[in-house]
């Protein structure tokens, strides 16, 4: 009776929903579905920044980063995404999820064998840390560069994806964050991915998109047959694809990674 009257208050405004979501999540008594529903009715809301901005005042913080350890992996994903949509672009969240610690259950969170699990994971990494440096310089002190690198080895189209992305977006903005990936020794792992394919592929151009971020004005210490090696791979893929429909900024970001290399 106590958790059907508190659903039904999540179907009227917004600050009430948020509340009546968190009251079930709260409690001893909800089930799996309970708790699914309740995070269903707060990423329904959080679009809206005033509204992501009362979760975080309503105490949503205490109770998300709760869910994001949770041994459920359905709820844990859903809790994940969650925290993902409500720190994208909003400073007020980014600030209140790094004093709650969250980027190191984040962390963590990598060396989990559920790839559902990592990959919202990395989703929320990336909206606590991108263009936002105060999330990026915790990131790094608590060795989150070290245990991403990892990501780039997973079988896992979509954790490899969504890893790449997030070090190419991060490595074209700033010279010194592009520094530590390099440091971290990421453009080899990236190499290994490269395939001289005649077509559209997403893990392709996402990675050549994160070693064009990453050679540019950086010592990336190459031997000369490996710099030869991979300008020959380079050409390659441009010549492949130069005429290929959707290939385009394939073939930019190579012939930029051509055009870093050539002048160190």
């Amino acid at each position: 009776q106590f958790l059907e009257s508190v659903l039904s208050a999540m179907t009227t405004d917004a600050s009430t929903a948020l509340k009546a979501a968190l009251v079930i999540l709260n409690s001893d008594e909800a089930t799996a579905d309970d708790k699914l529903e309740s995070l269903d009715v707060i990423r329904s809301h959080i679009d809206d920044i005033d509204n992501a901005n009362s979760l975080v005042k309503l105490g949503g913080t205490t109770t998300l980063l709760r869910y994001v350890k949770d041994s459920e992996s359905e709820i844990r994903v859903s809790a994940l995404n969650t925290v993902a949509e409500m720190a994208q672009n909003n400073t007020f969240c980014q600030n209140a999820l790094i004093t709650e610690k969250f980027l190191p259950a984040l962390t963590k969170n990598l060396n989990e064998a559920n790839e559902d699990i990592v990959r919202s994971s990395i989703y929320a990494i990336s909206s606590l840390i991108r263009n936002f440096p105060p999330g990026y310089k915790e990131f790094k002190h608590i060795n989150g560069i070290k245990a991403l690198v990892p990501c780039l080895k997973s079988p896992n189209s979509n954790v490899y994806i969504k890893a790449a992305f997030l070090i190419a977006s991060l490595s074209s903005r700033d010279k010194d964050v592009r520094d530590d990936f390099v440091k971290a020794e990421v453009f080899p792992v990236l190499l290994e991915n490269l395939k001289p394919i005649k077509e559209f592929d997403v893990k392709q151009e996402t990675t050549l998109f994160a070693l064009s971020s990453l050679s540019l004005e950086s010592e990336l210490k190459l031997s000369t047959e490996k710099r030869k090696e991979i300008l020959s791979l380079l050409q390659q893929i441009i010549s492949k694809n130069k005429q290929t429909e959707n290939c385009e900024d394939i073939v930019n970001y190579a012939r930029n990674i051509v055009d870093n290399l050539n002048a160190r």
